[in-house]
């Protein structure tokens, strides 16, 4: 009986590290594949990076495009402001130019009827001497 239990005390002593060694086999193999799923994913996730960054750098190109547009054209808007503002302050000019020219106009007018007033006032004193003179 005492050799019965020394059997299974050695049997038991010598499946136990087995047993273990075998639950660690299956540890070991469970853990090699998770490192190769998260490797895996490692490489999936630097595949978007990079693909990600492609995107980000293709976009930060049209941002500093549309801001090279967005300058040029608001040099545009500042000349066309400046031009707009010298043709208008050029119009107020010229119409008070006009102004100026419509009121000498009027006087030249004025001036021109007082003397064709003169003229024939003076052809009716002239006519009226010939009368005279001749009778």
């Amino acid at each position: 009986m005492i050799r019965r239990m020394l059997i299974l005390v050695c049997v038991v002593a010598l499946v136990f590290p087995l047993t273990l060694a075998g639950c660690n086999m299956n540890e070991s193999a469970r853990l090699k594949a998770a490192l190769e799923k998260t490797r895996s994913e490692r490489d999936d996730l630097k595949l978007r990076i990079t693909v990600v960054t492609q995107s980000r750098d293709h976009l930060q190109e049209q941002v500093n495009e549309l801001a090279q547009s967005r300058d040029r054209l608001q040099k545009q808007v500042d000349e066309l402001t400046q031009s707009r503002d010298t043709a208008v302050a050029e119009a107020r000019k010229s119409q008070e130019e006009i102004g100026k020219l419509a009121a000498q106009l009027q006087a030249e007018v004025k001036t021109v009827r007082e003397l064709q007033d003169q003229q024939t006032q003076v052809l009716i004193a002239i006519a009226e001497l010939q009368n005279k003179l001749k009778s």
